[in-house]
């Protein structure tokens, strides 16, 4: 939810506690005030500790982080730089973070996903809508890169390529392109081009995945941006597009499909595509 202090008020403040900032970094947990040598780049958090940061991010400052985030509440510009604020886990709009990176010809907007790293320079208070109180680590980012929702919240971690990526019947023609597997999902990237006599219809609820004696149902992703394959194609079109299924395992699996024409006279099989995980 946007919090209720306006970016002015987030420009001012950060920019005095990037004044105030010095090269020394304490480790959190060390116990001591050691200064890192400026040749010898910190490792950044770990998933586990950067879960403990935002329960205590005082506890965190000098630390170096990378995070995946979707901007939110405004953007703010001087002549230094950019300074906003961001959920660093954008799928459950969770981990409040506020961010400052000096790149002021850098033009950004809600609801971008980024991602970034740097520092923990301090811990920025404030009040949301509801008069709730927010602690959020305020970052001072050194890279800073605009990604797509897929690379933020279902990044891939597996390829898997069709044996048979192409099967035409009657001139309807469907080629399953790639499909990405996920940790939440599955994406299947698909091709229908009708070269045949009459219309075509292809459905992602008439689709199925099979693995290992189980079948998984499409599953659209509302969240997503991705593209819609059309349903009913006429004569000479090309339509491409993206049906998502449940995540699965780095198995091999099959996508079967069931389509359909208004020519009683050519009647389709299912289209059937077998598939191995790339190595």
């Amino acid at each position: 939810m946007r919090s209720r202090f306006c970016l002015g008020a987030l420009l001012i403040i950060l920019l005095a506690i990037l004044v105030g900032c010095t090269t020394s970094t304490t480790n959190p947990g060390s116990g001591n005030n050691d200064t890192e040598s400026s040749e010898t780049p910190a490792e950044p958090l770990s998933d586990s500790e950067i879960k403990r940061m935002y329960s205590n991010p005082s506890d965190y400052i000098g630390s170096t982080v990378e995070l995946v985030g979707v901007i939110f509440g405004g953007v703010d510009y001087d002549g230094d730089g950019i300074y906003f604020q961001m959920w660093a886990d954008p799928e459950n709009i969770d981990y409040n973070t506020v961010v400052a990176y000096f790149a002021p010809e850098l033009t950004l907007e809600d609801g971008q996903y980024i991602r970034i790293s740097g520092t923990v320079i301090d811990v920025f208070e404030g009040e949301n809508m509801i008069g709730g109180q927010i602690v959020a680590p305020a970052i001072q980012a050194d890279t800073l890169e605009v990604i797509s929702y897929k690379d933020a919240v279902r990044p891939t971690v597996a390829t898997a390529t069709a044996i048979n990526n192409t099967v035409e019947q009657y001139g309807y023609s469907v080629t399953v392109q790639s499909v990405e597997l996920a940790e939440k999902e599955t994406r299947a990237y698909i091709t229908v081009t009708n070269n045949g006599s009459s219309e075509f219809s292809l459905y992602g609820f008439n689709m199925v995945l099979i693995q290992d004696g189980t079948q998984y149902e499409y599953t659209p992703n509302y969240m997503a941006d991705y593209p819609e394959l059309q349903s009913s194609i006429r004569t000479g079109i090309t339509t491409e597009g993206v049906v998502v299924f449940p995540a699965i395992q780095q198995e091999p699996f099959q996508i079967i499909m069931e389509a359909s024409t208004y020519d009683w006279n050519q009647p389709l099989q299912e289209y059937v595509f077998d598939f191995n995980i790339a190595e």
